[in-house]
């Protein structure tokens, strides 16, 4: 049995989700017969670069011919949908790194034409893993290839490529899929394979995808497993292992009043039931964000903005009401983005820290040393404006006396003088 993002794979143009750009641009370079000699997908994970390689491949050996979109189901396209095509070379550059791999699978072979179709197709996947030096050995074959090769590249790092690589391909930047269109496509495979699912179940898998797929196919396959039956929210934030709102919530509010030892003990009940502190951390930074768009509009009430607008941009699922009261307890936008900040380079820290609960307890300390300096000058900033009237008085009382004392310092000079004049 295939796993889910198997089986469904794009198999034509018209079946990949959240790439329009890209896809439109390819298809009229088919259907115009306009084709490069060398491409390069860039983009995260999942996002669909090997996909569309193939397909971009399957249209130039169709059997439908060039200049039409790939039917998907001729011989030609199932092999290449099977890797098995004799003039389509899939290789990973992450396993073949050297210069001596380029040279024996690419720089001998490629002078030799097709087998079957009209193009030989070299797709590459993970191309920055490659070696200076592989790279200097394939440069002068990418910019000159012959006329019947193709070289699709695809990378998750394109910085890492050098320049003299990108300056001789057409580069495509796939960009994240949207949460929406990740939970239409799972719908719509629920809907094939007969599950059951919430609405609020496939927005959570969704959502924690991170605009991938892949993983979001990966991860409803394992939450159907994992259910039995219909997919729950409840059931996908435990497979997640997600802390609730409401301890997500607890956690700020102790931030919020300063209080360690209620945040010190939220910690400890989530490593207790063995919830991942990476993604507590992410998730108090994403209750953070929203509480710091609730203390902005606070701000700015009245002159920009409405609740509609405030409602479209929380992300964190809490209630409004919350928001609004963590707002008021943080008191001030500039105090909720330092927090932010803070939180955001000690979760960077968190993701490689041997011992993850000492990281994430040590950066709570710094964002609760934040908390009441701030605090404290808000609540401070009054009390001289009543006190103000008081302290010059005690200021000028206090001058006279070094004066006074001043004078018999000076004294002893005219003393001598009178010594002086004596001898």
């Amino acid at each position: 049995m295939n796993a889910l993002y198997t089986t469904y794979r794009p198999r034509t143009f018209e079946e990949v989700v959240g790439q329009k750009p890209i896809v439109s641009t390819l298809e009229h370079a088919i259907t115009s017969k306009k084709i490069g000699h060398a491409y390069l997908f860039c983009g995260t994970r999942g996002t669909g670069k090997t996909t569309c390689a193939r397909l971009f491949a399957k249209a130039l050996l169709c059997e439908r011919g060039l200049g039409n979109l790939p039917c998907g189901s001729c011989e030609a396209c199932e092999s290449i949908a099977r890797s098995a095509h004799p003039d389509v070379f899939e290789l990973d550059a992450a396993s073949r790194t050297g210069v001596d791999n380029v040279r024996a699978e690419i720089i001998d072979h490629i002078k030799y034409a097709p087998i079957q179709g009209a193009f030989k197709v070299y797709i590459i996947d993970e191309v920055h893993m490659l070696t200076t030096a592989a790279f200097n050995a394939l440069l002068k074959t990418l910019e000159e290839p012959p006329a019947y090769v193709v070289f699709i590249l695809c990378t998750t790092d394109p910085q890492k490529i050098p320049a003299t690589i990108l300056s001789r391909v057409m580069r495509f930047d796939f960009h994240n899929l949207s949460l929406e269109d990740i939970r239409t496509q799972l719908a719509h495979v629920c809907e094939k394979e007969g599950f059951k699912a919430e609405s609020q179940a496939l927005t959570k898998i969704a959502s924690h995808a991170r605009g991938a797929m892949r993983d979001a196919l990966a991860l409803l396959e394992q939450a159907s497993v994992y259910a039995g039956g219909v997919i729950r929210e409840d059931l996908v934030s435990e497979l997640l292992g997600e802390l609730s709102e409401q301890s997500v919530y607890a956690s700020a509010k102790a931030l919020a009043q300063g209080d360690a030892l209620s945040l010190f003990s939220e910690i400890d009940a989530a490593v207790s039931r063995g919830y991942d502190l990476v993604q507590l951390a992410s998730d108090l930074a994403l209750l953070l964000r929203d509480v710091y768009v609730v203390t902005m509009a606070q701000a700015n009430a009245g002159t920009r903005g409405d609740a509609s607008t405030v409602a479209a941009l929380l992300k964190s699922g809490a209630a409004l009401a919350d928001l609004e009261a963590l707002a008021r307890a943080f008191r001030t936008p500039e105090l909720v983005s330092k927090l932010l900040l803070c939180l955001s380079h000690g979760m960077s820290e968190l993701k490689t820290a041997k011992n993850k609960r000492l990281s994430f307890e040590l950066t709570c300390l710094e964002l609760l040393s934040l908390v009441p300096k701030l605090n404290a000058a808000a609540v401070a900033a009054p009390a001289p404006v009543s006190a103000a009237a008081p302290i010059p008085a005690r200021t000028t009382a206090s001058a006279p006396a070094p004066a006074q004392k001043a004078a018999p310092v000076s004294a002893p000079a005219p003393a001598q003088t009178q010594v002086s004049a004596i001898s």
